[in-house]
């Protein structure tokens, strides 16, 4: 039994709990330790019972609960290297000894599944995605944080069973709101966020290739709203003549709790 649950998801802060079987882990630490632990309560889970931890990159919204983490747990924590690079100490030092180093196109094995660590462009030191392989041939595969769909995040999304995927911002908001011009190219860029329309237009694919389950995720607060995505995106699979019984698609809201 497989199953992803974005417990945060936005610029206030990210963390992705999947399971399968009996293992347990999660996509980025980026709300307090605290919040986390109840957030996986509220799932029927507990800290515990997690595996492992895989960092996406070093903005604080993906990180910020990764040192009370480490200093409460043993939970290894699985970082690129351009990442880790951020933090002003030796890497056998990071996050309490217990990083584990990782560059985009290493493959991890646990018990049960394998992890394919692939890059995204975003502006920052380094981030990635990931792809996970399950023993029963099951595949699920997260990219946010990027400003374009590449050909090698395609590859790795595309006949996937589940995706959560990046669907960032709605471009007339954005680009007709308060943000300041800088701030608004950042996000535009091909190392930005991925919008609506360039989520929209994606997605069909990941029908066409089996794709049963779509999340869309890292949602701003200022330039989207759930309603907006959802029929953006929804309107581009009825366009391409997929119906609701095809695929179930969610929107991850900034918080379950």
């Amino acid at each position: 039994m497989f199953k992803a649950i974005p417990l945060f998801s936005g610029s206030s802060g990210n963390c992705v709990y999947v399971k399968y079987k009996d293992e347990e882990i999660l996509i980025d630490a980026g709300v307090s330790y605290k919040r986390i632990c109840s957030a996986l309560e509220k799932v029927g889970t507990s800290m515990q019972n997690i595996k492992a931890v895989f960092v996406t990159h070093e903005h604080s919204d993906h990180v910020q609960g990764l040192g009370v983490l480490s200093k409460h747990t043993d939970i290894p924590i699985f970082i690129n290297r351009k990442s880790a690079s951020y933090y002003d100490m030796p890497l056998d030092e990071l996050f309490c000894g217990k990083a584990k180093i990782k560059d985009p196109g290493d493959s991890i094995t646990f018990d049960g599944f394998e992890v394919d660590t692939f890059a995204t462009p975003h502006d920052s030191i380094g981030s990635c995605g990931y792809h996970f392989t399950f023993s029963d041939g099951t595949r699920f595969a997260l990219a946010t944080d990027m400003g374009q769909i590449t050909p090698e995040i395609a590859s790795y999304l595309l006949g996937c069973k589940a995706v959560v995927i990046e669907s960032n911002h709605d471009t007339k908001m954005l680009k007709n709101g308060p943000y300041p011009y800088i701030l608004k190219k950042r996000i535009l860029s091909d190392h930005g966020h991925l919008s609506n329309e360039d989520c929209a237009a994606f997605i069909p694919k990941l029908v066409d290739m089996g794709a049963e389950k779509i999340i869309l995720a890292h949602l701003s607060k200022e330039n989207n709203t759930p309603e907006l995505c959802y029929k953006t995106n929804a309107e581009a699979l009825a366009e391409a003549g997929f119906t609701p019984n095809d695929v179930r698609l969610t929107i991850a809201m900034q918080s379950i709790i």
